[in-house]
């Protein structure tokens, strides 16, 4: 049956209102959204990396070891150096990365997931940056010896040069692909890194089980919920959604959409701290 003339008014509205955002996301993500120049010289990045190294975590230590598995340290403070490493107001901290790497692991290993499915499971992350936590996560997958996808959000362009406020940037504009080079084995094989707000392409997604996400992206009530709501409809029982900066003085409008997920989605809780002001949380869809 033929569309009717307001479907096919409709559809063409929202496809030029599409093409409007698309150009305004252009415009902005791809102009050095970070800065023409480098933030600071390279012995700079790496004072802050080493002061960070130095710090310990015992919550996170003993995540690690209920989950029964450990990145390797100097792999991950690598990747951190390129990736994590910048120049902002607040403290640096990048051990959601060790709690990605073993939660992720623990999930493959549980056997109420789905066996026909663990193998080659679809992740999503919102929130690409760039591009540490996908790349722990491809990380997991390769270590465990699994299949599967991940999905990153972000409206940062993978293929357009710029400057990230990074160590990497004494060297001139990159790309994100080029930022992740020398990891390019866990990139290529098991990241689709695409470029939209993820109101938008949340709503788009064909996969029909989600088995694992991080929801890092905008950090506002309707943000979180939004994304919550749309990948607790793609979970089953036991899948895990992994949540940054649970912080009540920070993020507040983010703690109250997890805690009110977490009760109407029918999910536990799972806290872990870094320190006194933050936390993440770990949450795994109810049977």
């Amino acid at each position: 049956m033929a569309a009717s003339p307001l479907t096919l008014l409709n559809n063409s509205l929202a496809r030029k209102a599409q093409k409007v955002a698309d150009l305004w996301v252009s415009g902005r993500w791809h102009d050095f959204p970070f800065g023409r120049s480098p933030w600071a010289e390279p012995q700079t990045y790496r004072a802050l990396w080493e002061r960070e190294f130095q710090k310990s975590y015992p919550e996170i230590d003993g995540f690690e070891k209920k989950s029964g598995y450990v990145l390797d340290a100097s792999w991950f403070h690598d990747l951190a150096l390129h990736t994590q490493i910048v120049i902002k107001n607040s403290p640096l901290c990048y051990q959601h990365g060790r709690i990605l790497y073993a939660a992720l692991r623990r999930y493959l290993d549980t056997t109420e997931n789905c066996p026909a499915l663990t193998p080659n499971p679809t992740i999503l992350e919102t929130g690409t940056a760039r591009g540490f936590s996908a790349t722990i996560l491809a990380k997991a997958l390769h270590d465990h010896a699994a299949g599967g996808k991940i999905l990153t959000f972000d409206l940062l362009p993978h293929n357009t040069p710029m400057f990230w406020n990074c160590i990497d940037d004494q060297e001139g504009p990159k790309t994100r692909r080029a930022l992740l080079a020398p990891w390019s084995d866990l990139v290529d094989r098991f990241i689709v890194f695409i470029e939209t707000d993820s109101r938008i392409g949340l709503q788009k997604i064909a996969a029909s089980r989600i088995g694992f996400a991080f929801l890092d992206g905008a950090h506002t009530y309707r943000d979180v919920a939004f994304e919550f709501e749309t990948v607790s409809a793609h979970q089953k029982p036991g899948d895990i959604i992994v949540f940054d900066d649970y912080s009540p003085d920070l993020f507040p409008g983010l703690v109250r959409a997890v805690d009110e997920g977490c009760q109407t989605q029918g999910y536990d809780k799972e806290f872990i701290r870094s320190d006194k002001n933050r936390a993440y949380v770990v949450a795994k869809k109810k049977g």
